[in-house]
């Protein structure tokens, strides 16, 4: 489970469902964590999010041509931070390592 703005994401079914018993509260979306990359998902597993290789939060929307467009706009989901540097303090806790400025998220 990873949080951003103090909003939970699962990793799973199992781990969505369990966090309201262990922890007390829901989780509002899912997430994939893949070498360099999280991809953000909301409830209905829609792509609503990425955190970049290079440690950057951003909103993904579709464009009409079905490509994707990644831009620095709030998720509704997480809500907006008070600054920029309090989701980098949130990131900072999902990255193992940097080499040559990427940023590698724990597995």
């Amino acid at each position: 489970m990873i949080i951003l703005n103090g909003k939970k994401f699962a990793e799973n079914d199992k781990e969505f469902t369990s966090s309201v018993f262990d922890s007390g509260g829901t989780c509002v979306g899912y997430y994939k964590k893949y070498k360099c990359k999280i991809k953000l998902f909301n409830m209905q597993k829609k792509y609503i999010g990425v955190i970049n290789a290079y440690g950057v939060l951003c909103h993904v929307s579709r464009l009409d041509n079905g490509k994707m467009w990644y831009c620095l706009m709030t998720i509704p989901e997480i809500g907006e931070y008070k600054s920029y540097s309090e989701s980098r303090k949130d990131i900072e806790t999902l990255i193992l390592y940097r080499k040559r400025e990427r940023c590698y998220y724990k597995n």
